[in-house]
């Protein structure tokens, strides 16, 4: 008898580096494992797995290598940047192909360490970064320095 883990596809644009992008659907939990609800694709990202399924706007289904993933834009997760106690600061992101992101990134940590260097020290390889109102997760290793604004 087999265990199938009932899973939803969540909407989302995957960018590699050398600037190509690949639109489709990544496969999540229809529960996870740390809040009420169907799991994030930040969550997905987050788990240890070099390779993560994704089904192509085309149908296609193809194993994405997590550590060639620039960045996503995530259509369907809830933003969670405006809880209580988030801290948001507003951004310019170098990436290391030359590209340059503006937006604004949210977190909440002890007062003792709320800095934005605290925080990107504690992300494991994806962060949010909000820009235009719409959601990304960058990864880090893309990143070749990150300025303040303001």
């Amino acid at each position: 008898m087999q265990l199938k883990i009932e899973t939803i596809k969540k909407k989302a644009t995957v960018y590699f580096p050398e600037g190509s992008e690949m639109s489709g659907n990544f496969f999540v939990s229809a529960v996870s494992a740390f809040r009420e609800g169907g799991e994030l694709i930040t969550e997905l990202l987050a788990k240890d797995r070099n390779y993560i399924p994704f089904e192509s706007d085309s149908g296609e289904i193809a194993l994405l290598r997590k550590e060639n993933m620039m960045m996503v834009y995530i259509e369907e997760d809830s933003v969670d940047n405006f809880l209580p106690g988030y801290k948001q600061v507003a951004v310019v992101i170098h990436l290391l192909n030359g590209r340059e992101l503006s937006g604004k990134v949210s977190f909440a940590l002890p007062e003792t360490h709320a800095r934005l260097s605290d925080f990107l020290n504690s992300r494991d390889a994806f962060f949010r970064l909000e820009m235009e109102g719409k959601n990304y997760l960058v990864q880090n290793r893309f990143v070749k320095l990150i300025t303040a604004m303001g």
